[in-house]
């Protein structure tokens, strides 16, 4: 499977941002050009990692100074450390991801009855008393009041977190995207679909929602319809990860939260 950031749909979306598109082999490169310290390069979620001879050009052309690279998680470690110090010859890594080192993946495969049950007991509770509120969960394409409510959710500075989500919205074909959001306009998620990927891609709740249960009835409705769809996989697009303990020290509130769904955990190769 090939994950979101590597289609053309996203690659689409990066360019509605600011960013240049390139390629390398079948690689989309992402460059963001900046006056007097040069450009800096993000390659993200490929499933081989370009070959040095191919990628030196590119960085020569947009006279790159800095490079992330977030390979997916079919790449080895050692291969990505031995590739990283033939790189730092060239131009120098940047230390910090734009991207989760770590995610949470559900197998949709099975029954939604397997599914649910594998479930924590307190996530399954919360779906009952979410159906005993009287929530009602429905699809809605109403991009602005969206993220309204995503920075409700979030308060001062919320508008940061949905940044370019309109433009992310307007690039997606219909079919590719959708909106779940409760009756009371409490909590809500927005999902993308790529490759047979289901992403949970932003989501946002007020303490009313929060109250009601609304956004683990959300994960459970997004979950159903994902499957419907024909999705194999539901990707909670990131988590805190231990590999790294000091950074993002608060995603540890939402990582107990997707963990109470039984999702399997899956890694990225890190800089070391």
């Amino acid at each position: 499977m090939t994950e979101i950031q590597q289609s053309p749909l996203y690659a689409s979306y990066i360019e509605k941002l600011g960013w240049a598109v390139d390629r390398v082999e079948n690689s989309y490169v992402f460059i963001k050009k900046f006056p007097i310290i040069g450009s800096l390069v993000k390659i993200q979620r490929v499933t081989s990692l370009p070959s040095l001879s191919k990628l030196h050009p590119v960085l020569t052309k947009y006279h790159v100074g800095q490079i992330s690279v977030e390979p997916d998680s079919s790449i080895p470690q050692k291969q990505f450390d031995a590739w990283c110090a033939n790189l730092t010859k060239r131009v120098r890594l940047m230390r910090s991801p734009f991207l989760p080192t770590k995610t949470l993946r559900i197998d949709l495969e099975p029954d939604e009855a397997v599914i649910f049950s594998r479930f924590a007991e307190a996530k399954r509770r919360a779906v009952r008393r979410a159906q005993k509120n009287n929530l009602q969960i429905y699809k809605s394409t109403n991009i602005d009041e969206f993220i309204r409510l995503k920075n409700k959710s979030v308060g001062f500075l919320g508008f940061i977190t949905s940044y370019g989500v309109k433009k992310l919205w307007q690039t997606f074909p219909k079919n590719q995207k959708t909106i779940l959001v409760d009756t009371h306009l409490t909590s809500g998620i927005l999902l993308l679909f790529w490759d047979k990927i289901a992403y949970y891609w932003l989501a946002g709740a007020t303490r009313q929602g929060k109250k009601l249960f609304a956004p683990t009835l959300l994960v459970w409705e997004a979950l159903k319809l994902s499957k419907k769809r024909g999705c194999k996989q539901f990707d909670f697009v990131g988590v805190w990860d231990e590999r790294t303990p000091r950074q993002n020290l608060k995603w540890k509130g939402f990582t107990k939260f997707k963990e109470g769904f039984g999702g399997k955990p899956m890694y990225y190769p890190i800089l070391r």
